[in-house]
């Protein structure tokens, strides 16, 4: 099965993976990338298609929340707690489960700075069987108020292989 990615509103949608070795040249190259601290996974999303693959049997849904305010600015270790927390206790409210939490260090080029900034983000890792659009918004209303409360450009979403920014 195959969602449209244009039903929803992202900045922008990128479809696949692709395994990199720096984060800054792959930020420039691609506009971003994530090293993965738990799997030790390097990688930049890239175009493919417009479409968010969804598997019959096992969905991931990866919230990312980055640990710096204002852009690049460090934010405070309690703002980053309460909105970790926000989003945990909403994912777990919503789907009876604790998502899976992983360290990342993501590196992204700021159009505003014209530079490559770097975040150590949490992922908030749900998995699920079914995925359906109304899965996908809430997800996006999670990202909404990351991006909010953290003042970012954009939060990421991956969705199993597919990244979005919100």
């Amino acid at each position: 099965m195959k969602i449209n990615s244009k039903l929803f509103n992202f900045s922008f949608f990128l479809s696949d993976k692709k395994s990199v070795n720096n984060l800054e040249n792959a930020a420039l190259q691609y506009g971003g990338s994530t090293h993965n601290l738990f799997t030790e996974e390097m990688y930049s999303n890239v175009a493919k298609n417009d479409f968010i693959e969804v598997d019959p049997i096992k969905n991931t849904i990866s919230l990312f929340i980055p640990d710096t305010y204002n852009i690049s600015e460090k934010a405070s270790q309690k703002l980053i707690g309460e909105v970790i927390s926000n989003c945990a206790l909403k994912i777990q409210s919503r789907y009876k489960t604790i998502p899976f939490i992983e360290k990342a260090i993501g590196s992204w080029f700021s159009e505003d700075l014209q530079t490559v900034v770097y975040d150590n983000i949490i992922l908030l890792n749900t998995h699920m069987d079914k995925l359906s659009i109304t899965d996908i918004n809430f997800f996006i209303s999670l990202a909404e108020y990351v991006k909010k409360s953290m003042k970012q450009e954009g939060v990421s979403l991956a969705i199993n292989n597919a990244l979005a920014i919100v």
